[in-house]
């Protein structure tokens, strides 16, 4: 019954969450430093929620929401800011929207970055940091990430970020390893990146004989190709990936890590463009605390509950 009555308090709560609205004139009188043109008066609701409940990580160290107020300075604020009106225009409801900011920016943390090698794979492009992707060639959403991602490295921020692509393929899809061989059998060629589009453009056409029509479109001699993938003699290099991804803690795909901080934003335009950004002014800037700016708001609703 205890149980019952928690679920349906939380289900009236995340609904009043939904249907509350907050004017333009009202938000701008409790974050006046904000941008909110083109939010919906139920968006910019969800947007104030969700900034009297994050804490910003550097400069101002208090509630996004009075970092936002007139006065304040702190150029972090209104980056963060920026990326909760993006949420908030996306529908995504404000616990959520917390939930998801405090775990981007904790993720900043030095003790939460890993180190994987960049430099024993595919790259396509140039720049200071390295993103590097592990993919299956099955994987639907590995193939939505492509072109925004191609997109960062060759046209938004084209001498910034360059990406290392390594092959993670899952048991449970049957033809993602052999295309994963296939690809390292192009890679030796210089035609890793021809294959690799083609492939994920086409996943759910993996058998053998598409393969050799790939390989043929690219010059590529398709038995000899299937020969090698078949014999063993590409495995190593797959393998080594597979190990590398497990022991980084990839348990699905795609997954990205930005200089070995685990992205945990979507792979979608906006995030990787605004993600990158970032990483340009945490290398610049060490200042910010991430961590104890995640923990705060944690720590402020325990304090509450315990009132």
């Amino acid at each position: 019954m205890r149980t019952l009555l928690a679920l349906c308090l939380a289900a009236s709560a995340a609904l009043a969450q939904e249907q509350r609205a907050l004017g333009e004139e009202q938000a701008k009188r409790i974050v006046p430093r904000a941008d909110l043109t083109g939010l919906t008066d139920a968006q910019r609701a969800v947007f104030v929620d969700a900034t009297t409940e994050l804490v910003v990580y550097a400069g101002c160290e208090d509630t996004l929401a009075k970092c936002l107020a007139a006065g304040q300075t702190d150029p972090h604020a209104l980056r963060m800011a920026e990326l909760v009106k993006h949420m908030a225009s996306e529908g995504i409801p404000a616990t959520p929207i917390v939930q998801a900011v405090e775990k981007y920016y904790d993720s900043f943390s030095p003790r939460r970055r890993v180190q994987v090698r960049a430099d024993n794979c595919p790259v396509l492009g140039k720049g200071p940091i390295a993103i590097v992707e592990f993919s299956d060639y099955q994987c639907p959403h590995c193939a939505a990430a492509v072109q925004p991602l191609h997109q960062l490295v060759e046209k938004d921020r084209k001498g910034k970020v360059r990406l290392c692509a390594k092959f993670f393929p899952f048991a449970s899809h049957p033809r993602a390893r052999i295309a994963a061989l296939c690809a390292e059998y192009a890679r030796g060629k210089g035609k890793f990146w021809e294959i690799n589009g083609l492939l994920f453009a086409h996943q759910d056409q993996l058998e053998d004989d598409n393969l050799k029509q790939y390989a043929k479109e690219l010059g590529l001699d398709g038995e000899e190709m299937l020969k090698k993938a078949y014999s063993g003699e590409l495995d190593a290099q797959v393998e080594k990936h597979i190990r590398e991804g497990t022991a980084a803690g990839v348990d699905s795909t795609p997954t990205l890590f930005i200089d070995g901080r685990l992205s945990v934003l979507p792979a979608r335009q906006f995030y990787l463009d605004f993600s990158i950004d970032d990483e340009l002014l945490w290398e610049k800037d060490h200042a910010w605390n991430p961590s104890a700016a995640a923990a705060a708001p944690a720590a402020k609703r325990m304090a509450k509950k315990g009132k």
